[in-house]
């Protein structure tokens, strides 16, 4: 929900307690004035008729007055409320009476004027109308001014919004737009001087890796062709050559493990931006394709379902996922194992035979994990992380003790 929206949202909820107790309020000073013109009115007719009374010495008339009461006497007049029958629609309707007394010829009278009162469901509709009007007026003012208002005032935070949201690291620095608000100004200081130290520091750690990828490679490669040479040089007699061997298979798999590191770093740092729809079950078939001279040595029958499936994801990413993917089911399968796929447009799962593990099976998951067998590497790290990136779920779970099976959904 947008802050403008939050803003009504909230300032609606607020006032629907003021309206109500307006509503109240408004109730009673209705009512409070209706009394006081009431009584009013019925003052001035009897100042009216004491004078007509002082002046004439006759009582008034029974149609000027509501009753004329004899032997009745009020030391001061008294204010009543009353129902009376309103014979036009049947109903009882309030009435304020007001009594006092005349003394004529030595009698005293009662003389008793009513005048109608407006009902308390005549107040309450009234009441109604005055606050949905007023809850419209409030309604359209902060729809027209107050949205006018906000809008023209947050226009420089939206656009500074904009700008960061498209802003992607090793690109230039966004320029962010001018403000009179000393708050948009801080915050467009402080945004500046933070992604350039962001930009500064993706910068540095880029050149360190492809550095240190080029050194390390370079020499893992000498290393590599002077062992081979010397490998080659060895004589039959001189035995098998076991440390040099060593070396030289521990200089490749190094080799490997420092191109995944660089790989994971590329895809943390958001290198990989060039998303196509990439078509899932051509580049799976491929793939089979590829590690299939490695699965006939190997005795491993494949089963595969796989369907059409086109994925928005980096061409390259996605040969990587899945070749870490059969890679791993390959490497940690048995001798005359089994290896399954299934490819539909809602999920990829690949299942494969191999040895028990101990403990939670999502741990394989991380760098390094530790195996039954060893150290599991860093292949099924790096299609954790390409999940991550495109937030697919990723699931991995271990059936029958040695049946392994990792699913990825992709919506």
């Amino acid at each position: 929900m947008k802050l403008i929206k939050r803003t009504y949202f909230l300032t609606a909820i607020w006032l629907l307690p003021v309206m109500f107790i307006g509503s109240i309020f408004c109730f009673y000073m209705i009512e409070y004035i209706a009394y006081e013109e009431t009584d009013e009115f019925l003052t001035y007719e009897m100042e009216r008729l004491l004078n007509y009374h002082k002046e004439n010495k006759v009582l008034p008339d029974y149609h000027k007055v509501a009753n004329i009461i004899p032997g009745l006497r009020y030391e001061h007049p008294v204010f009543k409320d009353t129902l009376l029958l309103e014979t036009g629609d049947g109903e009882m309707v309030p009435y304020r009476e007001l009594y006092f007394t005349i003394n004529h010829k030595g009698k005293d009278f009662t003389i008793v004027l009513s005048h109608l009162l407006l009902g308390k469901d005549d107040v309450a509709e009234g009441t109604a109308m005055i606050i949905f009007g007023l809850m419209f007026l409030v309604a359209t003012f902060l729809i027209l001014i107050v949205n006018h208002v906000t809008r023209k005032i947050w226009a420089p935070f939206y656009k500074t919004l904009n700008r960061l949201v498209q802003f992607k690291i090793g690109n230039p620095l966004p320029q962010f737009p001018e403000t009179p608000i000393d708050e948009f100004k801080a915050l467009n200081a402080t945004l500046s001087a933070l992604l350039k130290k962001i930009t500064s520091d993706y910068q540095h750690n880029k050149e360190f890796n492809e550095n240190a990828s080029h050194e390390l490679q370079t020499h893992l490669a000498v290393i590599r062709s002077n062992t081979e040479i010397l490998l080659n040089k060895l004589p039959e007699k001189a035995g098998n050559g076991n440390e040099l061997q060593t070396i030289y298979s521990a200089s490749t798999r190094l080799s490997q493990f420092q191109r995944s590191l660089l790989l994971l770093s590329k895809i943390n740092n958001g290198e990989f931006s060039n998303d196509v729809n990439v078509d899932m079950r051509q580049l799976a078939t491929q793939t089979l394709s590829t590690f299939s001279e490695t699965i006939d040595l190997l005795g491993i029958s494949v089963e595969k379902d796989i369907r059409a499936c086109h994925i928005f994801i980096d061409a390259g990413l996605a040969e990587i996922l899945l070749n870490n993917l059969m890679k791993n089911a390959v490497k940690h399968n048995v001798q005359g194992g089994f290896i399954s796929i299934k490819l539909t447009p809602s999920e990829l799962w690949v299942e494969n035979s191999g040895l028990p593990i101990q403990g939670q099976p999502e741990k394989m998951l991380n760098r390094f994990a530790k195996g039954e067998n060893g150290n599991c590497g860093i292949g099924l790290a790096i299609v954790s992380q390409i999940c991550e990136l495109y937030e697919f779920g990723l699931s991995y779970e271990v059936f029958d003790t040695s049946n392994h099976r990792i699913t990825i959904h992709w919506r």
